[in-house]
């Protein structure tokens, strides 16, 4: 059987970034560690400061799951937390967040990758500007979440060209944005469709990330050339869902699978050529452990990897 791995695969740039930027939060505060186990940095005597991230760092619960051992707590809202860092997740954050936390006195680490970050920018100024801000993406991704917010709640949230069509929009002047981790294909759909409309004044703006572009695009090329394509991440990661929906139109035999436990070795009955891509939040040693467990249990004749891009 031969293996190939999609050329970018792995953690990108945003994700990276956001860890170790939690992890440097929780050297330099000596987290507390749960059940009182002590700090993060060892010192028996040094209680350290808690550190939170606000919802999940990223969309990889392994990963989660590994910095919760290190001290990082994720939680859902500020509620009655006086006092520690909080740690803003790579998806961002609204405006109204960021003064909650300011006036609860907390200390705060913005890791929202700056992709998100330029996109933010755009909806504000299109917002103070007047226009109606049509976001391109899932409304309850908390990257939407946080594009609505500096929106200053006058944005209206489609998934697709259909929802277009059906969407009652105020304005005749509008903005178009998008979720970074969109397929192009869907965000050119919406912009063909909002050239039909009678819009007065339309700005659209390419909010897609560098990184996705080119990771749907390595998916793709290697699914037309595989039997069986295995797309490894969360399952709450958009991105990840994306590579699937993508690789499905052009493999039949596409799996989304997080771990190497999902597996199942009938998916590669008969099978010659396997490819594995992964969403922008899965660890090379996630995507390892899923390549060594395909060849664990199939039979092997020749494998062979595309270059990776780490």
């Amino acid at each position: 059987m031969k293996i190939e791995i999609a050329q970018c695969s792995g953690f990108c740039f945003g994700v990276k970034r956001a860890i170790s930027m939690a992890q440097g939060a929780l050297s330099a505060a000596g987290a507390r560690l749960p059940d009182g186990q002590g700090s993060a940095s060892g010192g028996e005597n040094n209680k350290g400061r808690a550190v939170y991230s606000l919802g999940h760092i990223i969309h990889n619960s392994q990963v989660v799951e590994e910095l919760s051992k290190q001290g990082l707590e994720s939680i859902k809202g500020l509620g009655n937390i006086k006092e520690g860092v909080v740690v803003i997740s790579s998806h961002g954050a609204s405006p109204e967040v960021f003064e909650e936390i300011k006036d609860k006195g907390l200390d705060v680490i913005d890791a929202t990758c700056p992709y998100v970050m330029s996109a933010q920018k755009v909806v504000k100024s299109l917002s103070e500007e007047g226009y109606t801000v049509i976001i391109l993406g899932d409304n309850q991704h908390p990257e939407v979440k946080s594009l609505v917010g500096f929106a200053r709640q006058r944005a209206i949230v489609i998934k697709d060209d259909t929802e277009l069509r059906k969407a009652q929009i105020p304005s005749k002047k509008i903005g178009l944005v998008s979720q970074t981790t969109q397929s192009a294909e869907n965000y050119f759909k919406v912009i063909s469709e909002i050239l039909k409309k009678e819009f007065l004044e339309v700005r659209i703006f390419n909010t897609i990330c560098n990184d996705t572009k080119k990771r749907q695009d390595s998916a793709a090329r290697l699914a037309r050339d595989v039997e069986a394509m295995i797309i490894v991440g969360g399952k709450m990661s958009a991105n990840t869902r994306r590579l699937f929906e993508i690789c499905s139109h052009i493999c039949k035999d596409t799996y989304h699978i997080e771990t190497a436990q999902d597996l199942a070795p009938e998916w590669f009955e008969d099978k010659e050529c396997v490819g594995i891509a992964s969403g922008a939040s899965t660890p090379d040693w996630i995507i390892d452990s899923v390549k060594n467990k395909i060849l664990n249990t199939s039979p092997v004749k020749h494998v062979a990897e595309g270059d990776i891009e780490r």
